[in-house]
């Protein structure tokens, strides 16, 4: 059990006067559970004076037994003799809950950003028929948890920071793959697909730490590197050709939790602008590394690093923030952004991706690091290295 945690949401809950709280979210599930649903239809119950219960769809219970809920409660899946509707039992194991009339529950009722669940291909997550299913059964105020929880996850414990260095790690091994394989006439899609097959196969049982791991893979060379800053990445059929720059947005899951990385290389020799560029990028990077620590504004960070590209003549070719937390999901407070007021916190996690994108061309290095006292600690300090020789 992470106590560190328990005590962390308990303080937060008695500070908004709840008295439970009900999350069906995947992430938050993992977060006050440590399980992390397979199909995304499991709920954690979580009192604050009792102990907290765990509704999982009976496939799961094995799965279920990896949190530390004592008190897990299973109900049926689909079966032949009718069309599985889990509300159905869902709000048979909620009248089994005593809980006083109009108590405070906090809800997930803002949720337009979610994590995927493990199965990847269809995300369930809360929405109206759970919270109407909640009030008509306990007849209970619905309050909203989504910001307090937000800001609770931005600070990570020992045993989060542990996971979020197990999804770094398979990062690695993903990236190794992808540099073995880097050859002339090779496609992005197949460049990217090897970065995912290496986390599939050898992130499941991983140091027999890791149960599940997922990994996503975006693979730009050439021209296509240059809309690398686009909120979206996309592995083309596009042949990689020498001298390229090869891009690589390489986002991990073990167990729930995320790695968010990317590298830049060049297939054989740069020209003097690619190496400007590639230098450039690396050392702002080391300027924001050195600009963090405990308490210090996130837009502070964003700005020296902003500074540092201007200074040599690429600051219109920066286009996005510098960085986000990360932990749950991919994208997590705080935001490292020019209008950010966020704080930074030592045990954060955060990435730090400066980027310079030509009309040609487009670099990026992006690390995770965990905020210190002063300074960081980065998960992921690896292929730095520019050039590839082949």
């Amino acid at each position: 059990m992470d106590k560190e945690r328990i005590d962390r949401v308990k303080r937060a809950m008695e500070a908004q006067g709840l008295d439970i709280i009900v999350c069906k979210n995947t992430e938050n599930v993992l977060y006050l559970s440590g399980y992390w649903p397979v199909m995304g239809w499991s709920i954690i119950v979580f009192p604050l004076d009792d102990e907290p219960i765990l509704i999982v769809p009976k496939a799961e219970i094995e799965y279920a037994k990896e949190g530390w809920i004592k008190d897990i409660r299973p109900y049926e899946t689909e079966r032949l003799e009718e069309i599985w509707n889990p509300y159905k039992f869902i709000s048979e194991i909620f009248r089994e809950i005593d809980v006083k009339e109009k108590a405070k529950v906090g809800c997930e009722l803002y949720c337009e950003t979610v994590a995927t669940n493990s199965i990847v291909g269809e995300i369930n997550y809360a929405g109206n028929m759970m919270f109407e299913l909640i009030k008509k059964v306990w007849k209970a105020e619905l309050v909203d948890i989504t910001d307090m929880l937000l800001k609770l996850r931005a600070l990570k414990t020992d045993f989060e920071l542990q996971k979020i260095q197990l999804a770094n790690e398979l990062a690695r091994i993903g990236l190794e793959s992808v540099i073995e394989k880097i050859r002339d006439g090779i496609k992005e899609s197949v460049l990217a697909a090897e970065a995912e097959k290496s986390v599939y196969s050898e992130g499941v049982g991983y140091k027999r730490k890791v149960r599940r791991a997922r990994a996503f893979a975006f693979v730009m060379s050439g021209m296509n590197s240059s809309k690398a800053w686009y909120p979206f990445n996309i592995s083309t059929d596009r042949k990689i050709k020498r001298g390229d720059v090869v891009l690589i947005e390489f986002n991990v899951c073990a167990d729930g939790y995320w790695a968010d990385v990317t590298r830049t290389w060049i297939l054989g020799k740069p020209n003097k602008e690619m190496e400007d560029v590639f230098y450039t990028v690396m050392e702002a990077q080391e300027e924001a590394f050195d600009s963090i620590a405990d308490g210090v504004i996130a837009s502070d960070v964003d700005k020296v690093a902003r500074a540092y590209i201007s200074n040599k003549g690429y600051g219109k070719f920066f286009p996005h923030r510098l960085g986000h937390g990360i932990g749950l999901r991919i994208h997590e407070l705080p935001a490292i952004h020019p209008a950010s007021r966020d704080i930074l916190k030592r045990s954060m996690v955060v990435t730090i991706e400066p980027g310079i994108y030509t009309k040609d061309f487009g670099i990026r290095l992006e690390d995770d690091v965990i905020v210190l006292k002063r300074g960081i600690r980065n998960l992921m300090p690896f292929y730095k290295e520019f050039t590839l020789h082949r």
